[in-house]
């Protein structure tokens, strides 16, 4: 969801500047702040002169038309079109109150189709799981402008650079993409359950499991890429299938060694894909939920902010309610625990583009934390001491016996590593006196992933010399 209108901070988003064309129709320009300017080479004392048009609000014509532009200084789109054929998106058909305010068109932006984004500091469009359309019309045209209509069918106009979809097939494209990446989250699940089971089950003895790949033919697809596998056809399939059946013990007997190389190079394999991944979010600007969830989908990573061994209780946890997956007014991000001792620990996550330090010092070389920082770490220490005031009720209607609040452990996972000698002094010695709440930076954990992926590396190396 996009921000609110009093959560906008004009110095880091920008702000908005509606004209009046002609009574019940709009313009809307962005005009880009300071910093974005000084990242792009521009002049930041001629910011109204480089400003660009976001929006067309026509209450008469009932349309309102969106112009996707990028709004990151530091990006070579930067105040340009956002999509290399594709330069406006026009939503017709609409019962349109026009807006004489930035926050009026604040309004109308929060009532945008699911699929779109809403923020206009992160560039207006559909967002990113449904770039897809965009990608298909520019493929299948050289239409310059998309629009969703109730009353045309799909397809181009017949003199005009105006590419139709319907209503209709809008949403279907909408519901199949989403279906299509709840499939493929469903397969990674199955194929990490059952790569987790494997492990141990060979260290016991026991027998091994396959994924389950379900009976969809994506869900099929996505089971047979997430393991790593080049899919075959269903000859090859049965050849394979046939000759490990026929030769499975005498290949465990006489190579076992090549077994576990096999097994090691998937971890390894694993391991660097995260990486990746991690490194491509790292460089996009992405809200708190889509973090929340590759944390919840890699929960691993989280072990690594502490020195001990933790285990997952819950995600989006009620930390004020009568019990963890009730009603209650506070929320955590993640609630784990030590698996050996049960002591609880309270993760709360942002996002690396989150303020860590003040941008001007205090007093020369002596930068102050940021209101997100103190604000976040104040967060986290209501949500310890609403659990530790409801520990006794929420064990009791959770039916979790095994918790503790020993000493409820806070962590927060936020923003990036400081540049500059002075400002990563200064965020070392507020951190460092920061007793009740452990503050990690996402480039941190990333830098732990790489070294981990070294370490494995070294093994394997070790191990074949």
């Amino acid at each position: 969801m996009a921000r609110g209108f009093q959560q906008h901070d004009p110095e880091r988003d920008g702000t908005l500047e509606v004209e009046e064309v002609h009574p019940n129709f709009v313009e809307v320009f962005f005009v880009p702040p300071h910093h974005s300017l000084r990242s792009s080479g521009l002049d930041p004392a001629q910011a109204k002169a480089h400003r660009a048009k976001l929006l067309d609000i026509n209450g008469q014509d009932r349309f309102l038309t969106i112009y996707p532009i990028g709004t990151f200084g530091d990006k070579p789109d930067f105040l340009k079109p956002k999509y290399a054929q594709v330069e406006r998106i026009t939503l017709a058909d609409k019962h349109i109150v026009v807006p004489t305010t930035p926050k009026g068109v604040l309004n109308i932006l929060e009532n945008l189709p699911s699929a779109f984004t809403k923020d206009f500091a992160y560039g207006l469009g559909l967002a990113k799981p449904y770039r897809f359309i965009i990608d298909a019309v520019e493929t299948l045209s050289d239409c310059t402008e998309i629009v969703i209509s109730g009353k045309e069918e799909t397809g181009p106009a017949s003199n005009e650079k105006l590419f139709f979809i319907s209503n209709k097939d809008f949403e279907l494209a909408r519901r199949e993409m989403n279906s299509i990446d709840n499939l493929a989250q469903s397969a990674a699940r199955a194929v990490k359950g059952t790569a987790a089971h494997n492990i141990l089950a060979e260290r016991l003895g026991v027998a091994k499991l396959d994924p389950k790949v379900g009976r969809h033919p994506y869900r099929k697809l996505f089971t047979t890429v997430a393991q790593g596998k080049t899919e075959l056809s269903e000859e090859d399939q049965n050849a394979v299938i046939g000759a490990l059946t026929n030769h499975a013990a005498d290949i465990a007997e006489v190579q076992p060694e090549k077994l576990a190389k096999l097994r090691s190079d998937i971890e390894l394999v694993t391991l660097e894909a995260l990486i990746r991944r991690y490194e491509a979010m790292l460089g996009e600007t992405l809200v708190e939920d889509r973090w929340q969830d590759f944390f919840n989908e890699n929960p691993f990573i989280l072990n690594m902010a502490f020195g001990y061994p933790v285990i997952k209780v819950r995600d989006q946890a009620s930390v004020g309610g009568r019990k963890l997956s009730g009603d209650g007014e506070k929320i955590t991000d993640f609630l784990v625990k030590n698996s050996l001792t049960n002591n609880t620990a309270i993760f709360e996550i942002k996002t690396p583009q989150t303020a860590i330090l003040n941008k001007t010092p205090f007093r020369e070389g002596v930068y102050t934390p940021s209101s997100d920082l103190s604000g976040s770490i104040n967060q986290a220490l209501d949500q310890k001491y609403q659990f530790q005031s409801h520990i006794a009720q929420i064990k009791h209607n959770s039916r979790i016996s095994d918790l503790e609040s020993y000493a409820v452990h806070c962590c927060l996972v936020i923003g990036k590593t400081p540049e500059g000698d002075d400002r990563k002094k200064s965020f070392e010695l507020f951190r460092r006196n920061s007793k009740d709440v452990e503050i990690v930076t996402f480039d941190e954990l990333h830098e732990k992933l790489k070294q981990l992926g070294a370490f494995l590396r070294a093994a394997e190396g070790g191990a074949a010399a």
